[in-house]
């Protein structure tokens, strides 16, 4: 019995207090400074920031004057700013059969990923004064993932033929690109071990690829907290910055390579590594 009242006393206090709430709207935009925080293989291997956008729609509920509940709906683009130069490998294609050879040496990769998710958070807050303070969850959902840049590499191949220094561009659509000899964009022709082989003039994401994993690069899929802090100009319109932290790892190892080495057996070397976004978000928006 001591139960049940306790139960219609609780659904009661929420109906009321959902009575007495309003319900209101708005939209916000700005820029997204991010990230992919996750262990670099090396020294040679860097993760900066890069830049990207949100924009999207707002949904608020509010228990009271200073407390309540909201929900987003964002486009947002994240991703991070890849560098890796050091000791590594190149792998060529031959122009008759497709079969691999390949090269050691140095190479440089400066590639700029942009990955753009729909990010929906849902967020308590708590106003003081003219600052909103807010903190929740956030699951965002991959729609598009690409990438662009270059790679410079010289070096030699594993017989001891030279590889002059040269330069393929990168144009990465991770969704859908080819694997191997059919991921090249553009290409000259040189000679390997006496054979003739394929020097791409452009690459796409899986030219280098474990060929057994039919996985993409990202996973379609994240899950992070938010916190942050509003400030109304007036009623409605009002700047704010927000943090945004992974919890999940991002990247599919089946297509996470290894940039150092291959292995024993020339298949490319997977990394069982945790990689996460994170993100600020500095906003401008309007609530009605």
């Amino acid at each position: 019995m001591r139960s049940i009242f306790l139960g219609l006393a609780i659904l009661l206090f929420t109906s009321v207090t959902f009575a007495q709430g309003e319900f209101s709207g708005g939209f916000k935009a700005g820029l997204n400074f991010n990230n992919i925080d996750g262990p670099a293989e090396t020294d040679d291997e860097v993760f900066e920031t890069n830049t990207g956008f949100h924009i999207g729609a707002s949904f608020v509920y509010s228990f009271t004057d200073l407390f309540g509940i909201k929900g987003e709906l964002m486009y947002s683009q994240k991703g991070t700013q890849y560098t890796y130069d050091g000791p590594s490998y190149f792998t060529f294609y031959t122009t008759n059969t497709g079969t691999p050879i390949f090269a050691t040496g140095n190479r440089r990769s400066d590639i700029s990923i942009s990955n753009s998710y729909i990010d929906i958070p849902v967020l308590l807050y708590y106003k003081i004064g003219r600052l909103e303070f807010e903190a929740g969850v956030n699951a965002g959902f991959l729609i598009g993932s690409s990438g662009s840049g270059g790679i410079t590499f010289s070096g030699a191949t594993q017989a001891g033929s030279p590889v002059a220094e040269f330069t393929t561009g990168v144009d990465y659509g991770y969704f859908s690109d080819e694997k191997g000899v059919d991921a090249i964009q553009g290409s000259t022709t040189i000679t390997l071990n006496t054979l003739q082989a394929f020097l791409p003039g452009s690459t796409d994401a899986y030219y280098e690829a474990a060929a057994d994993s039919d996985d993409n690069k990202f996973k379609s899929v994240d899950f992070g907290l938010n916190a942050g802090v509003a400030f109304f100009l007036n009623k409605g319109l009002y700047v704010g910055v927000r943090a945004n932290y992974g919890l999940t790892d991002i990247t599919n190892e089946g297509q996470d390579i290894s940039p150092v080495s291959l292995d024993l057996g020339n298949r490319y070397q997977t990394r069982d590594d945790v990689d996460k976004n994170i993100s600020i978000q500095a906003s401008v928006g309007f609530r009605f």
